[in-house]
């Protein structure tokens, strides 16, 4: 047989390949692509944009304030009246002109316009209302003890602390307050947010479009003044709530920093047209905002534990806990799962109904361990 191995053909392959490889390499590299830039513009250090106007938002958040002013008329000492379930239904309804401002009686906007009614709000606040009549009534009997107990409806009294209670033990006025903050407040700000690009941004209605509107009236939801974290006075609501745990939050850049400077890049990235920059910025407000309810959350479970034996302030702390659950589920792209909202209210029920009387300390600790763990939030920094 013969031999085709001939060494003459490989050395001619070898530098032909070597030929081959010295011209790629002599050949200029494919160029990386330039990213496009985004547009170029500045973002305010306040909320001082050209027509904004937030005002249905801040004159609900009043509403809110006098609703729950009304009802702490009977977290009092003194023979305190029995409250008007009818006034507080016309308050929520805004009809009938109850509100003490009068801008509020005429402004045509409501808070139950605007409640969600995911989890039957509607239907609890309305039944709320007509059973606080029963309790202000057990309360006026004997203003200067406690008269509820579990399955029996009225006044707790711990110290200088007076409140309202069902049967359960639940705090009426912080079923209504969290209630609304959940259904109206967080609700419509998160589903603003949202589905912000489905707005229209091109088109002007009053010198803003309906993106710019609709940011705008999420911002007036989350109640801070224009110059928020510089100015903190007058907070309300999830204002005051981020304000409370800002720091151990945040650490040196505080939590109220982040989402200020989220708010503001969020609008000033909508009037220039920067989709990107936006959505970026609306993350941060919802995941932020989120963060806020979990850790204000553990904060007060923490303080109950701490109030075991007071009564009064040991169900009030709760029932502010149980309302910042309930809140949680209006956020519609929540990272908090319903089976984890569902284990979390869990440690707050017997026999499948909440029950403040007969939460466990080691319940506690494993509510406050499961929404640490949810967030990754350090406990004890709150």
């Amino acid at each position: 047989m013969k031999n085709i191995f001939n060494p003459r053909f490989l050395t001619l392959g070898l530098f032909a390949a070597l030929a081959f490889s010295s011209c790629k390499k002599d050949e200029d590299p494919e160029p990386t692509p330039t990213p496009t830039p985004g547009p170029s513009y500045t973002v305010p250090t306040t909320y001082n944009f050209t027509n904004i106007d937030y005002a249905t938002s801040t004159q609900r958040l009043a509403m809110l304030t006098e609703i729950t002013n009304y009802i702490k008329t009977a977290h009092s000492n003194t023979v305190a009246p029995i409250l008007d379930a009818q006034k507080l239904k016309d308050m929520f309804e805004n009809v009938n002109s109850q509100f003490t401002d009068a801008a509020l009686n005429t402004s045509g906007i409501s808070l139950k316009e605007k409640a969600s009614n995911e989890i039957g709000f509607h239907t609890a606040v309305d039944a709320n209302f007509s059973d606080i009549v029963i309790a202000s009534t057990n309360a006026s009997a004997n203003p200067t003890a406690s008269t509820a107990y579990n399955g029996y409806a009225g006044k707790l009294i711990t110290g200088t602390r007076y409140i309202l209670v069902d049967t359960a033990g639940l705090e009426y006025k912080e079923f209504v307050e969290k209630g609304v903050m959940g259904s109206v407040l967080y609700s419509q700000a998160m589903t603003i947010l949202n589905a912000i690009g489905t707005f229209d941004n091109v088109t002007l209605y009053n010198g803003r479009t309906n993106q710019e509107k609709v940011w705008d009236e999420a911002f007036g939801y989350f109640g801070v003044p224009v110059d928020f974290p510089t100015n903190v006075t007058g907070l309300k609501n999830w204002g005051s709530y981020c304000n409370s745990v800002s720091i151990a939050l945040g650490g040196s850049t505080t939590v109220n920093q982040t989402i200020m400077n989220a708010w503001l890049k969020g609008r000033a990235a909508i009037t220039n047209k920067d989709d990107a920059g936006r959505d970026a910025a609306k993350a941060i407000v919802m995941a932020t905002w989120e963060k806020v309810i979990a850790a204000r959350f553990i904060t007060y479970v923490k303080s109950a534990k701490t109030n075991a034996a007071a009564v009064a302030t040991f169900n009030h702390n709760l029932s502010e806990a149980v309302g910042f659950i309930n809140a949680m589920k209006y956020n519609p792209a929540k990272s908090i799962s319903d089976a984890d909202l569902n284990i979390l209210m869990n440690y707050f029920k017997t026999s499948g109904s909440v029950n403040l009387y007969t939460v466990t300390i080691p319940n506690l600790d494993n509510a406050i361990n499961k929404m640490a763990y949810l967030f990754d939030l350090d406990a004890s920094l709150l």
